[in-house]
């Protein structure tokens, strides 16, 4: 008979995490679903393979901010590091972040995204939380509820917006997405 896990253990385990994703080891969408599989084990078995594939050690490394500047569209997508305090600026084009395979140097993520005359767009993996805080002047504010998202979640923090265009926030699965495509 398994142990039942105690609430230090379920906390240790997503810190654990929490730490790999800051090394790159884990995407954005693996540590929102290892997460919540941690914050809802209930026995110690259930902790095991989370973090199983990952070293017990891990060193962790200060990310540099990240700022972008165009005028044309910003596009990022794929597996790609998240400083902790990123910038986005298109002055006459679309910005269009995709965080579903990328890495997370921290529980939390804060992006200014700016473009006056375009759009921004933001994917997210279900199960994180967005705080969004961007504004649209004369456009308008698109976004997916964020209710699937647990107290441990990772969370992202959204500013900046638009003037003319939209603000969107979605939370598709990249497996959703994959299989649209067979």
């Amino acid at each position: 008979m398994d142990v039942r896990a105690s609430d230090a253990e379920r906390d240790e385990t997503v810190e654990l995490l929490r730490s790999a994703a800051a090394e790159g080891r884990l995407t954005f969408e693996e540590l929102a679903d290892r997460i919540e599989t941690a914050t809802h084990a209930v026995t110690r078995a259930e902790l095991v393979p989370l973090t199983a594939d990952l070293p017990t050690a891990l060193a962790v490394r200060e990310s540099e901010p990240l700022e972008v500047r165009a005028i044309g569209e910003i596009k990022r997508s794929g597996t790609w590091v998240v400083p902790p305090d990123a910038t986005f600026r298109s002055w006459m084009g679309s910005i269009t972040l995709d965080l579903r395979e990328a890495t997370i140097p921290t529980g939390e993520v804060r992006i200014d995204a700016f473009s006056p005359f375009g759009n921004v767009d933001l994917l997210v993996p279900e199960g994180v939380f967005v705080d969004v805080r961007a504004n649209t002047r004369f456009g308008t504010l698109k976004q997916e509820n964020n209710n699937a998202a647990s107290a441990d979640a990772p969370r992202v923090i959204l500013t900046g917006g638009t003037m003319f265009g939209t603000v969107k926030v979605r939370h598709k699965r990249l497996w959703e997405k994959l299989l649209k495509g067979r």
